[in-house]
């Protein structure tokens, strides 16, 4: 009985120690399972997940692609041990073209489209893109594609404001900035991986030549604009600075210069234009320059020499005489004074539309008189180089009333009260005017002249402004 007892205690020992060991094997065999399941698909693009039970391994999450599904699922099926692999794998959906497209404003830029992956999508957050969150995962990039779209942002980044897009394998950067040089140093720092291309669409606010324009006048036409303009000049600005109302042209602009300094010598050249039939002020980074002929009949040296001294030097100034006189009877409205005009006896005398009389002859030449003045070089007789125009139209008035109401005319010389020998030389002016009223054919009959000196002042000698005032010349009319 005993030894029956014993026996039995024993094959009872025996099996349970069988059994511990089973266990024990059964949860190494486990454990090196998963083991190896993990090894095996520890290349998964997003990360998979291996969950084993006994010897049957299942594994979890989003395969890249089919391809990638299919390489985990024979990893896992080499995995020594292992009884059935269950495939609960998602694919991810392929994106073709595989494309990402990224907008920058105001110093911030956002992203919209496709990334390959969580860790893609993290880094792009982590420097400070926006829009990072929404995009949508997805398979179908091509090698190298977070090298690639970084050079595209890492670009982009540079520009006020642009775009970059990555369609494939190509790379598209659209935007501004100020220069040609400023763009092609942004192309030149772009390193693309092998097997992508650039489309290049950045554009320039400046074509990266220098300033340099054309002013061009003509007396019967108004001012035409051409070149490229300093930053902030316009057309406007052009005609308001030269007098004139019609300013033709289609320039550019540029983003560097002063407008303030070409306004500058244009309004210097304002007082001149009466003078000139044509004239072209050009400058450019060689400088700038007037070219000019005089109108019929002005002394050009004369223009010349005081358009000159306006100018300064900073200027190359040329003006040269009328080539070829107009036909007698040819019309024009002057563009510098807006007066109509009509070329007969040498000169462009204004076309006057009034009723000749006494008291309508005498207001007519006050007001052209005290709108435009005769002047006269210093101590001499001989007209200066701006006295054309008021010529010009004391001959267009003293023709018409001479003609028209029979009157005869007195033309008065007038001077300040310095020096001596004013009686002299306010005779000889007035004689001067007389001659250039009968060269453009004004009756010498029915005109005298007089010098009165200083004797009839009309403002006070004791100011260089009064004195001005003084020198003037006069005209008085009476009935023939």
């Amino acid at each position: 009985m005993r030894k029956l007892l014993g026996g039995i205690l024993l094959a009872a020992g025996v099996a349970g120690l069988g059994y511990w060991g089973a266990k024990d094997h059964a949860l190494d065999m486990q454990a090196a399972i998963s083991s190896r399941a993990i090894e095996a698909v520890s290349g998964a693009v997003h990360g998979v997940q291996t969950e084993i039970n006994g010897r049957d391994i299942r594994v979890t999450g989003l395969a890249d692609n089919e391809a990638e599904r299919e390489t985990l699922i024979a990893a896992l099926n080499e995995v020594q041990g292992r009884r059935v692999v269950v495939d609960d794998l998602d694919v991810l959906p392929v994106a073709d073209p595989f494309t990402i497209a990224a907008s920058r404003k105001a110093g911030a830029t956002l992203v919209q489209g496709n990334v390959p992956s969580e860790s893609a999508r993290a880094a792009l957050a982590q420097n400070g893109i926006s829009g990072a969150e929404g995009l949508t995962l997805a398979s179908g990039a091509p090698a190298q594609w977070q090298s690639a779209i970084g050079s595209g942002l890492a670009t982009l980044s540079q520009m006020d404001e642009g775009s970059v897009s990555l369609t494939g394998d190509t790379l598209r950067l659209t935007g501004l900035v100020d220069t040609p040089d400023m763009r092609d140093a942004l192309i030149a720092s772009l390193t693309l991986p092998d097997g992508y291309r650039l489309e290049n669409d950045i554009e320039t606010r400046d074509d990266g030549k220098p300033i340099a324009y054309n002013v061009t006048y003509d007396a019967a036409s108004g001012a035409k604009v051409d070149g490229k303009l300093p930053k902030g000049l316009d057309l406007a600005q052009i005609g308001e600075a030269l007098g004139l109302k019609s300013v033709t042209g289609n320039p550019t602009n540029g983003i560097k210069g002063e407008a303030g300094d070409a306004l500058g010598l244009l309004s210097k050249l304002k007082g001149w234009l009466p003078e000139l039939q044509t004239a072209t002020f050009s400058t450019s980074e060689a400088g700038s320059s007037v070219k000019a002929v005089a109108d019929a009949g002005v002394n050009a040296a004369l223009v010349q020499g005081g358009l000159s001294q306006d100018l300064g030097d900073a200027v190359q100034l040329a003006i040269t005489p009328l080539p070829t006189a107009p036909q007698n009877g040819q019309t024009r409205t002057n563009a510098a004074t807006g007066a109509r005009e009509r070329f007969e006896f040498g000169a462009w005398l204004p076309v006057m539309d009034f009723a000749p009389s006494l008291d309508n002859c005498a207001a007519q030449t006050e007001k052209l008189l005290a709108n435009t003045k005769i002047n006269f070089l210093s101590g001499s007789a001989d007209l200066g180089p701006r006295s054309v125009r008021a010529i010009n139209a004391m001959a267009a008035v003293l023709g018409r009333c001479m003609r028209g109401a029979n009157l005869a005319a007195e033309l008065g010389g007038h001077t300040d009260d310095t020096g001596s020998g004013n009686y002299e030389l306010s005779a000889a002016r007035a004689l001067a005017v007389l001659e250039a009223m009968v060269a453009r054919g004004v009756p010498r009959e029915s005109m005298s002249a007089i010098g009165y000196g200083p004797s009839k002042p009309i403002a006070d000698n004791a100011t260089e402004a009064g004195r001005a005032l003084n020198r003037r010349t006069t005209v008085r009319w009476a009935q023939q």
